[in-house]
């Protein structure tokens, strides 16, 4: 009995000591070093914050987020004209280390908290940027209610941390065209992402149930794209070209890069409904109110589709500074092509035996067609065959040797595969579990930390190709006919919770697999640390799945 009791009592006390140190770092992602200095600094209404040249909006966004809850009206200025109880946002010289390559070294930093000056020290503003997010967590829960939290004290655990990201594409896609977000949750769901130092916003803006961007030499892409179902029934929205201005600056400024997707070949019922020339048959179609994959795709044999996909990416390009851009290149049934005569006769005039190929040259005509613009094309693994002759993007989903053959020729590959990284699915299968995708096993907190980008068997000269990884937020199941229906209604955007529930806390997993050095990783620590933000969560105003408690045995 005695022995027992000294075994309980010893785990209590390590247990103790180790939730006291995360109390104190519980960091996500966890950063590549951190060292305790014995310090703390406390902000307050005298607290000033002084920037270098350049850094004014990373000054003013760090503003934005202590003010609210601390109720201090902080001085900002670019002179720096006190000593203490000062926060200092600065370019470094040399940058952190651990930055394998200039893209990450763009976005290192190094964040010193002493007991009168706290130091923000990044290689770009980008860096600065992502250094403010860590002291976000350092920082008390109530850092993140936008209401005043008058009994807080704010008090910072000095510690010197040096920390890079080991993936420069750190990405969420957001599923618009089956389910229409209005812009307010987009300017939200980068918030979330830029919490978590998370860089990259995939925006799927078309699909066969939905087209969400305005194109204003094609207007009916929205009047009649953007739209399903008749009377009552009728559902859908669209962005102004406005709308993405304000979306991509926002973004822009917590660094996170939105990238459009305009799906071809397939995935076009809601364009080809609006302007039904742009496929084989010539017929009039509607916008599916229920989900499937249509067969009716782009023709391939009309040059007026290309010149009509040329305009859309004309009017695109000008909206999204994004140096790539996602052209889908899923899914597509050839059908339509087999028997289009259009199709058969370009099939004849590119000596090809199969309408696969013929996708192949579909991609490469895109593909010509952007590089004009300085992009690059992305695509679902679907893409990666023979014939590109300019290096693309394989988001690797559903066939991981996609991304050995990408490597081999030279192409680059981000993770997004379907058993760690598709946030649709529910992260269990108990009885209660919100209804979620079911193709596909749940994918828990677990599992989602379980991915490793650098697939088991690639050859480690490959890694500089790997560019991360991306977790999709498929927005289907809303038009399958019930999941809202369950969801009772609580005085809120049930939608918006929802999606909220399947991201939070599973991104925060993702974005550690994605900046956190491989060998630091460790899910024990992980679990521990992520325990603290639900708080954070709940004063944020984010949607988040409770974790089941445990069980366990001694």
């Amino acid at each position: 009995m005695k022995t027992r009791l000294t075994r309980w009592v010893m785990l209590g006390v390590l247990l103790i000591s180790s939730l006291s140190m995360y109390a104190q770092f519980n960091i996500i992602p966890l950063p590549s070093s951190i060292k305790e200095n014995g310090a703390s600094f406390t902000l307050n209404g005298q607290t000033k914050i002084y920037y270098e040249k350049g850094l004014k909006q990373q000054a003013e966004l760090l503003y934005a987020a202590l003010s609210p809850a601390t109720g201090f009206d902080f001085q900002i200025s670019d002179q720096q004209k006190a000593a203490k109880n000062i926060i200092v946002l600065k370019i470094g010289k040399g940058g952190a280390p651990l930055a394998k390559t200039d893209a990450l070294n763009k976005e290192s930093y190094k964040l010193s908290v002493k007991n009168d000056v706290i130091t923000i020290e990044g290689n770009s503003p980008a860096g600065v940027f992502y250094g403010t997010q860590t002291l976000l967590q350092m920082l008390p829960a109530e850092i993140y209610n936008k209401q005043l939290q008058r009994k807080t004290v704010w008090k910072i655990k000095g510690a010197e941390i040096a920390d890079a990201p080991s993936y420069e594409w750190r990405g969420m896609m957001l599923d618009v065209a089956r389910y229409f977000f209005g812009k307010h949750y987009v300017l939200k769901l980068i918030d979330m992402m830029a919490m978590y130092k998370m860089n990259v916003l995939h925006f799927h803006l078309t699909d066969d149930a939905g087209w969400r961007l305005e194109i204003k030499k094609y207007p009916k892409l929205t009047s009649v794209g953007a739209w399903r179902g008749e009377g009552a029934e009728r559902t859908g929205g669209y962005y102004t070209q406005e709308d993405i201005k304000e979306i991509v600056a926002y973004a822009t400024a917590r660094n996170v890069d939105v990238i459009p997707e305009i799906e071809v070949p397939a995935h076009a019922l809601a364009s080809i409904a609006a302007y039904p020339d742009l496929c084989c048959t010539g017929e009039q179609y509607t916008v599916q109110t229920q989900h499937s994959i249509s067969k009716e795709i782009y023709c391939v044999g009309k040059e007026s589709t290309f010149d009509f996909l040329a305009d859309v990416f004309k009017e695109t390009f000008a909206l999204f500074p994004s140096k790539y851009i996602h052209i889908g290149g899923d899914e597509a049934q050839y059908d339509r092509w087999k028997t289009c005569p259009h199709c058969q006769k370009r099939k004849k005039e590119l000596g090809v035996q199969t309408e696969k190929e013929m996708q192949v040259y579909f991609n490469q005509r895109i593909q010509k067609m952007v590089k004009g613009y300085g992009k690059t094309i992305v695509g679902w693994d679907e893409i990666i065959e023979d014939g590109l002759k300019d290096k693309a993007v394989g988001m690797i989903w559903h066939d991981q040797k996609k991304a050995f053959k990408a490597s081999e020729a030279g192409h680059y590959s981000v993770m997004a595969l379907t058993g760690y990284c598709y946030f649709d699915v529910a992260e269990s299968n108990i009885p209660g579990e919100v209804k979620a995708a079911t193709w596909l096993q749940p994918i828990s907190l677990e599992k989602a930390y379980q991915l490793n980008p650098m697939l088991e068997g690639l050859d480690p000269k490959y890694r500089p190709q790997i560019l991360g990884a991306e977790a999709t937020l498929w927005s289907d199941q809303f038009i399958h006919g019930t999941v809202l229906q369950e969801i009772a209604a609580i005085n809120e955007d049930r939608s918006e919770k929802y999606f909220e529930y399947l991201t939070f806390p599973r991104m925060s997993a993702l974005a550690e697999v994605c900046w956190t050095p491989h060998e630091k990783q460790a899910w024990p620590d992980f679990e521990k640390r992520i325990r603290t933000h639900y708080k954070r969560y709940d004063n944020a105003g984010y949607g988040y799945r409770v974790p089941l408690p445990k069980l366990t045995e001694q």
